[in-house]
This record gives structure tokens, C-alpha cells and sequence, in this order.
């Protein structure tokens, strides 16, 4: 399958998903650190998330929005999952009642647009990251989406801002904007 196919193919499987459907519930995914704190918050419409958000839909789907390597290591991408399952390490966390989350709550998705990131990397032989490979290869991944639900806008990015403020790009973390504004100030 070509590069484009591929992602006109993980297009359509997000659109045939998401549009039209409502969110029923939202939880997220965390790693247990045994703390009080169950997400922090960066500013008031920022949430980080180590793993994972799920939406249980009002079908009664479970929709797991991870970072995956579908295209390159730490793209946004998503599967259907059989049950909210706590896996060893883990919390799952409601958030549906959070102020953030409660207006999109049983309101149809009317699109999802994907926001790509380009850069060319270097090739390795298999098995040694010493010996690099002539070729370097551009690349897309799919770095944030846009999630429009009743004229609001929810943003889950491949990204992560540290406690000192820098930002990490392409890691295996999740940062939800909720306000187009506080995304832009990342420069995402």
C-alpha cells in the first residue's frame, strides 16, 4: 500500500467511526502512580494524558485514541476495544463531569480533521542504530486531531509539555487542548 492510500485509508476508518456518533462517556488512561493527582493540568483547558482517552459512544462502542507507530512511531491513532479493562499499572479514569468534557457530552461528531507532521529520518539496518542506511526517507505522521462536536473543538495531540514548559513532539504521551488558543501558543 502506498503512502497515500494509507492515509486516505486511516481517513476514512476515522471518519466511517467518529462522524455522526456521540460520546457517552470519556475516560483516560493512566499510568498508576499511586499520587492523588489523577491528571495534571497545564492550564485550565489543557489535560496530559501518559497513555490513552477512550470514548465509550453512545452505541455503546469503546474507542481507544492512542499514540501508535500505524505510520511512524508516535502518530495519533485509534481501535476498538471489547471493555474498559484495568491492566496492571494502570488507572482508568471517568472524566466525563469534567467542566471540559461535559458540554460535548451526547452531541454528534460532525468532523474530524487531522493535522500531519512531516520530517525526513535516517534509516538504519535492522538490529543496529550505529550503521545508518544512505536513504533518508520523508515521512508524515498524524500529529494532532481536531475534533468538532456542536461548535466546540477538541484537540489530542502526539505531544507533551514538560513541567518546565518546553514541548516534546512525537512522544508516548497525550495532550488534549481544549481551546484552539492554548494550542496555538505550542505551535502545534
Amino acid at each position: 500500500m502506498t503512502a497515500q492510500e494509507l492515509e486516505t485509508n486511516y481517513i476514512e476508518r476515522i471518519h466511517s467511526n467518529f462522524i455522526g456518533q456521540k460520546i457517552e462517556q470519556v475516560f483516560y488512561e493512566e499510568i498508576n502512580y499511586e499520587t492523588e493527582l489523577e491528571y495534571w493540568n497545564i492550564a485550565e483547558t489543557i489535560h496530559s494524558v501518559d497513555m490513552n482517552v477512550i470514548f465509550k459512544m453512545e452505541s455503546g462502542k469503546l474507542f481507544q485514541i492512542k499514540w501508535d507507530s500505524e505510520f511512524y512511531s508516535y502518530g495519533i491513532g485509534f481501535e476498538e476495544i471489547n471493555e474498559l479493562k484495568i491492566k496492571e499499572g494502570f488507572k482508568i479514569i471517568n472524566v466525563t463531569e469534567n467542566e471540559n468534557w461535559k458540554s460535548k457530552i451526547l452531541k454528534p461528531i460532525s468532523s474530524v480533521d487531522i493535522y500531519w507532521d512531516e520530517a525526513e529520518i535516517q534509516q538504519y539496518q535492522e538490529a543496529s542504530y550505529d550503521v545508518a542506511l544512505k536513504d533518508i526517507k520523508p515521512i508524515r505522521i498524524p500529529l494532532t486531531w481536531e475534533i468538532n462536536i456542536d461548535n466546540e473543538k477538541v484537540y489530542i495531540s502526539a505531544f507533551e509539555i514538560n513541567e518546565n514548559g518546553n514541548n516534546n513532539y512525537w512522544t508516548d504521551h497525550l495532550t488534549i487542548h481544549f481551546s484552539e488558543q492554548e494550542l496555538k501558543k505550542h505551535t502545534l
